[in-house]
């Protein structure tokens, strides 16, 4: 019998809740993506709850989706968000070391990090992740792991990232009602970071670019880790609506315009103005003019887009240590012009990032929009093999409310009802 293991992840996005199976087979190191289901974000602002039920309704409607796919039932899993109250803070921590012999062990190691975490927070803000950058031994900068080596002053530069202490705990009361234990809660640039990032670039120095529909998530790293995150909260629902304003089509209209523009625009020949039923659209207008909704929509908004993200790398200080430039995902990624417009906008090496070729449902996820969640998958499968997997919950197991129980079990025998 082949031992396999079951990692699930539910990626709160700004525009979907997309919940992820997947099975690891330890005896032919194989992994296969079991079941993907997203439901629009509603209850969702911008990655954060405005609507307690409508939240819990659609944290369920994915969840359930996926538990029918995979055949199986979701009692914990990793959760990832990317909202606008993420921040990113860096701060040092400095310790004597405790052995007599000065050789640093583990606890060392434990003790400067706490240290590190000796930081005044935001009003309403809680640490979801502390992150060692580098170590420095008496003096001794660039030391990556400095367990066994002896010293007396043991010093580390980490990176901080925060969260909004209600929103979080929002986020949980709708996972107890859902009956899903969150395992851990990961910054989404970080997980996304595991599959989008090579090594090579994050050791040169990049910056990780995730547009969703209504958020944009910035992560930098330099020598090999984390050193700044910030999400802004524009994405590409803004180009969405303004076509929508633009054109006078419904927001689902222009959400199809948006999307199959490029295919009009590869073929060399195309006339500016094209036929409405192409993009599956009934209208009395009939027409659309590409230079119109292109040059005229699109690309200006694109632009100003482009530029508060440049304008944010500018701020983070980071700018002149990210050579290996752009990593752009997420679903804006697809929208047309968005790599043009960007090389454009930051003079830096761009390249688009999907997610790998992972066994199981390869069709249904091989474009941007899911690279956060496959990369939520196996951030939870590192952390799992870790052993580092805790709850957000202060390691409380998570309750399921009575009200969840019945929600469920009505659902299943409604069906069989006369």
């Amino acid at each position: 019998m082949q031992h396999s293991k079951i990692i699930n992840g539910i990626d709160i996005g700004s525009s979907k809740v997309t919940t992820i199976i997947g099975q690891y087979f330890e005896t032919e190191d194989r992994f296969n993506i079991i079941a993907v289901a997203s439901s629009p974000a509603l209850g969702f602002r911008k990655s954060q709850i405005i609507n307690l039920e409508q939240a819990i309704d659609t944290i369920t409607k994915s969840v359930e989706s996926a538990e029918r796919m995979a055949g199986m039932q979701i009692k914990e899993a990793h959760i990832s968000l990317a909202a606008a109250h993420i921040q990113s803070l860096n701060s040092k921590g400095v310790v004597a070391v405790s052995n007599p012999k000065g050789e640093i062990v583990a606890n060392d190691v434990d003790r400067v990090i706490e240290a590190a975490k000796a930081i005044t927070l935001p009003s309403g803000k809680e640490i979801i992740h502390i992150i060692p950058r580098v170590f420095t031994v008496d003096g001794q900068e660039g030391v990556v792991d400095p367990i066994g080596m002896n010293g007396v002053r043991l010093e580390v530069e980490t990176n901080i990232i925060v969260a909004s202490a209600p929103a979080l705990r929002n986020l949980e009361k709708c996972l107890n009602e859902v009956g899903v234990n969150p395992q851990s809660l990961v910054y989404a640039g970080l997980s996304t970071a595991t599959i989008a990032l090579t090594d090579t670039e994050k050791e040169l120095g990049v910056a990780l670019i995730d547009i969703g529909g209504t958020t944009t998530s910035i992560t930098i790293f330099n020598e090999s880790s984390p050193c700044y995150a910030a999400v802004l909260p524009v994405g590409a629902t803004n180009v969405t609506n303004d076509l929508a304003i633009g054109l006078r089509f419904s927001l689902d209209d222009a959400e199809k315009i948006k999307l199959k523009l490029t295919k009009f625009l590869e073929n060399k020949n195309y006339e500016d103005e094209i036929d409405l039923s192409h993009f599956g659209i009934e209208s009395d207008q009939r027409k659309l003019s590409l230079q119109t909704a292109v040059n005229g929509i699109i690309k200006p908004r694109l632009e100003e887009i482009f530029s508060l993200i440049d304008q944010e790398i500018d701020n983070s200080g980071y700018k002149s240590l990210i050579p290996a430039g752009i990593v752009m995902t997420g679903g804006g990624a697809l929208t047309i012009m968005a790599k043009e417009v960007c090389s454009n906008t930051i003079p830096l090496p761009l390249r688009i990032a999907i997610p790998p070729k992972i066994g199981g449902l390869v069709d249904e996820i091989l474009n941007p929009a899911f690279t956060s969640s496959v990369g939520l998958l196996m951030y939870g499968f590192n952390q799992e093999k870790k052993g580092k997997t805790t709850s957000s919950s202060h390691k409380s197991k998570a309750k399921v409310s009575v009200g969840s129980l019945f929600g469920r079990f009505k659902d299943l025998i409604e069906p069989l009802l006369p």
